[in-house]
């Protein structure tokens, strides 16, 4: 619970107002701005799976803090350095970060709450970190009105002192790793790339899972990366007393993160009361309002509607994500979870290295407003295995 909020501090700081750092100190193009992301997204697709491995075969305690000091690196280094090709190399070493934390977060708490609803651990946890978003978004907000590269060097410098901290208090009792016998780190990370890939060719469930989150990664890029842009160029963005252009967007975050704790709370609720939920009536349902969502988002020209349905869209995402994580590690043998939850990361990244540049250059050539709207369709696929999934089981 306390990494999950300090860190979801550090990055809601640091990422609150990054992109219109982009925008109005780095003064990237929309291609550029995609770019970026696609940097991050390719970092982050190349250096899952070894990562996962490491998580699987030495310590996901150990790759969980080599992530928090990446993620401090990079953030001081995109900070700091406000030019398009420092802030390139900042993607890649605090995507590299991401890798290491990505899976081997998810497989630590599983392997140490083994005796607890894995569903309600995720939520809880994923609760604590928009709680810390929302301080986080408070904090780079009110730090970006001074100065926007203020946020992300504090917030790299948090990541930094995070790790520090976990150093001396995180625990990790019950690992074992995947491989006993090692035969050197090339050949335990083929011989866990082998056993993982014919676990996953094995479990249908689990190819149903990947393929959902690969559709999602194709669907997230371009409403990370344009829905700033679309506000700031396809609307008016009323001032009222202290909320100019940079602090809406704080706003804006500080709603969503609002927004992502109560829907986690009741549905939290629903499963004390209930004993569990339909994942795939979730997963279903947080699907096609997304794409819904991001449609009505792309064509409206009102601020306020933009910002009713560009809520709800982010919260479609917040709900669906902690329901598909535990889904997804129901199916997993416990010595290859962080692997396996790597495999998930690597497919997301893939979705954006893929979905990111063909948004980026249809907002380019036609619109952004129409790069929105192709990002809507790429999660289409997903409305049709969500049920493959539930057939199997639910």
């Amino acid at each position: 619970m306390l990494f999950r909020f300090v860190c979801s501090l550090a990055v809601s700081m640091s990422t609150v107002l990054s992109i219109v750092y982009h925008l109005e100190v780095v003064q990237l193009d929309a291609f550029q701005l995609v770019l970026v992301g696609t940097v991050l997204e390719t970092s982050c697709f190349l250096f899952e799976m070894p990562t996962g491995v490491v998580a699987d075969l030495y310590s996901r305690r150990r790759s969980v803090l080599i992530g928090m000091f990446l993620y401090g690196l990079g953030f001081l280094m995109e900070g700091a350095l406000p030019w398009f090709a420092p802030v390139l190399l900042a993607q890649v070493v605090w995507g590299c970060g991401d890798t290491f934390i990505t899976g081997a977060l998810e497989a630590w708490i599983a392997s140490e709450e083994e005796d607890k609803p894995i569903d309600k651990v995720f939520l809880r946890g994923s609760q604590m970190g928009q709680i810390g978003g929302v301080l986080g978004v408070v904090l780079g907000t009110l730090l970006g009105n001074i100065n926007l590269q203020m946020p992300i060097i504090l917030g790299g410098s948090l990541c930094l002192l995070l790790g520090l901290v976990m150093v001396r208090i995180m625990p990790e009792t019950n690992f074992s790793p995947a491989i006993e016998e090692r035969q050197g780190l090339l050949k335990d990370f083929v011989c866990l790339f082998k056993l993982n890939l014919g676990f996953v060719k094995g479990a249908p469930v689990l190819l149903a899972l990947l393929a959902i989150t690969l559709c999602g990664g194709l669907a997230s890029e371009g409403f990370d990366r344009l829905s700033t842009a679309h506000f700031l160029d396809d609307t008016v963005i009323p001032v009222i007393g202290p909320l100019n252009s940079v602090t809406w967007f704080g706003v804006i975050s500080l709603i969503g993160s609002g927004l992502g704790i109560l829907a986690s709370q009741l549905l939290i609720a629903r499963m004390e009361k209930k004993g569990t939920v339909s994942r795939t009536s979730v997963a279903m349902s947080t699907s096609a309002g997304y794409i819904l969502c991001l449609v009505l988002f792309a064509v409206g020209r009102s601020f306020w509607f933009m910002l009713l349905v560009f809520l709800l869209a982010g919260l479609m995402r917040t709900i669906k994500e902690p329901v598909l994580a535990a889904w997804m590690n129901d199916q997993v043998d416990e010595k290859m979870r962080a692997t396996v939850f790597s495999t998930s990361g690597q497919l997301d990244s893939f979705g954006q290295i893929i979905g990111g540049p063909i948004v980026g250059l249809v907002a380019q050539q036609v619109s952004i407003p129409w790069g929105l709207v192709c990002t809507a369709f790429l999660l289409l696929p997903a409305l049709f295995l969500v049920p493959v999934a539930g057939k199997k089981r639910d």
